[in-house]
């Protein structure tokens, strides 16, 4: 019988993953519920990162281009445990990253430069993006973040002082990376590099903050 609906590719694809509904669910970052409402017929909202999830296309399942099955793992031993898979967020660039609430809604897996597996817990909408420049290295000590370093931002956490966040500043298109800090209810942002200038800038009502950094990756020299 052929598969005709996005529910029923999806479900063909989890199942030669054998993966059950809550791990495609955690991978993608929604509930159990929702992933057996789709394969049902329900609503495809969640599309892009459910194909990203299982290594295809959003166009793939909805039918547009024929599912290909080469990018489908291979069942794992029986005897093996089978653990809860990870969640892929897309690596952007900081342009993307200081509009990321107003185009998360319409972002299409090709839209990222790469999916990556986050290594902590986060929220739907995280995304990772490289570091750029030296404001955030703190030579000798930690936290230290080097160009190229790849960050995991978290847009439904409420930033605390002391976290570090990714923030586009008042008539600028990109995002920067800092030290968030509050003083005497006033706002800032902190470089973590002992020798950048301007260090400290004040950001009362000049700034939105695009997230808050879960955690990072290095990629080995």
């Amino acid at each position: 019988m052929s598969v005709s609906t996005f529910g029923e590719r999806m479900k063909a694809l989890r199942e030669q993953r054998r993966w059950s509904q809550a791990q495609l669910a955690e991978a993608v970052g929604i509930s159990q519920v929702s992933i057996a409402k789709i394969e049902k017929g329900g609503d495809t909202k969640h599309g892009a990162k459910i194909a990203a999830a299982l290594g295809t296309t959003a166009e793939e399942l909805s039918g547009i281009r024929p599912v290909t099955t080469n990018h489908v793992a291979e069942p794992a031993a029986q005897y093996l445990v089978e653990l809860p898979a990870p969640r892929l967020v897309p690596l952007i660039s900081s342009v993307q990253a200081g509009n990321w609430s107003d185009i998360v809604g319409n972002f299409r897996p090709e839209d990222a430069e790469d999916w990556l597996p986050c290594p902590v817990r986060h929220g739907p909408n995280t995304f990772c993006l490289y570091v750029e420049g030296e404001s955030m290295s703190n030579p000798g000590g930690r936290p230290s973040y080097e160009p190229g370093d790849v960050i995991f931002v978290d847009p439904g956490r409420a930033a605390q002082p002391g976290d570090r966040v990714v923030v586009r500043l008042e008539a600028q298109q990109q995002a920067t990376f800092k030290q968030y800090l509050e003083e005497d209810g006033r706002k800032y942002l902190r470089a973590l590099n002992p020798d950048w200038r301007p260090k400290i800038i004040e950001i009362n009502g000049e700034a939105t903050i695009c997230g808050v950094v879960i955690g990072k990756w290095v990629a080995e020299q």
